[in-house]
């Protein structure tokens, strides 16, 4: 759910804000004062910092749907607000103020995200996302964030999406995690990265899982064979710059670039 927000999210900014990705970086990171100094473009960064249930919009009341000629009732979606802290991270000052007053007006002007910026498993979910700018009274100060992450505060939009989450359909697929594999060398040097674990699913353009299909990365002629539902691992895969590649009985589906660690490595098929 949180990867496909975030996608939506960066849809919003793109397609409506007219953010360009060829100028500007769209992130989900935690602002930390090593990853702020590794940056080489202008970035907009939203960091979820906190999430909870929104009380007010909880409906108490079951929810009765047929399903296969049968009548099921089952407990209402509670209702999510997930807090974002978003900054811009230029090394122009005047470029970092006009960036955040664009995406400001981008985000008050779609308090519901489009349709068109939806990836398909968000565009039939009851109730739908909304997304409002906090008050002032709501918000957290953000100087205390900044302070607690060791970095010099900058403006910042603090930025409220409310998603339903269905808990008896919440967990239904295996997690899978970028994990990082480490080893140590005798003599008690430090660790090292030895290999990095990703997981995604491979859908249509409609959001069906695509099974049977191998991904693999920068070229190589293994890989992972997507299961039913669509999910493939990679094991060993290094950081940085990636190139997946979705192939079947030998033919290329697709190809993509990603950046890992990443939040998603999802891989939507050409039509």
């Amino acid at each position: 759910m949180l990867n496909a927000i975030h996608q939506a999210f960066e849809s919003l900014l793109r397609d409506r804000g007219l953010i360009d990705p060829l100028d500007v970086d769209v992130r989900f990171d935690i602002p930390c004062e090593e990853w702020v100094e590794s940056l080489t473009r202008p970035t907009v960064n939203a960091f979820l910092f906190e999430l909870y249930e929104n009380t007010d919009k909880r409906d108490s009341a079951p929810v009765t749907t047929v399903n296969g000629g049968r009548a099921e009732r089952r407990m209402a979606p509670r209702r999510i607000d997930l807090m974002y802290m978003v900054s811009i991270l230029t090394a122009d000052v005047e470029d970092e103020h006009e960036l955040i007053w664009r995406v400001l007006a981008t985000l008050m002007k779609h308090q519901q995200f489009p349709s068109e910026v939806l990836p398909e498993s968000l565009r039939t979910l009851t109730p739908p996302l909304v997304a409002r700018i906090a008050t002032k009274e709501e918000a957290r100060n953000t100087i205390d964030i900044w302070s607690a992450l060791g970095v010099e505060p900058r403006p910042s939009i603090c930025y409220v999406v409310t998603a339903p989450m269905d808990l008896a359909t919440a967990i239904q697929a295996p997690l899978v995690l970028t994990r990082t594999a480490r080893y140590r060398r005798m003599g008690g040097d430090p660790p090292h990265d030895f290999g990095i674990q990703i997981g995604g699913i491979v859908t249509d353009p409609a959001g069906n899982p695509v099974p049977n299909v191998l991904v693999s990365s920068n070229g190589a002629e293994v890989g992972s064979v997507t299961r039913a539902d669509g999910q493939y691992v990679l094991r060993g895969v290094p950081q940085g710059n990636v190139r997946l590649t979705v192939r079947k009985n030998g033919k290329e589906l697709r190809t993509v670039e990603v950046q890992v660690p990443a939040a998603s490595y999802d891989i939507v098929l050409d039509g």
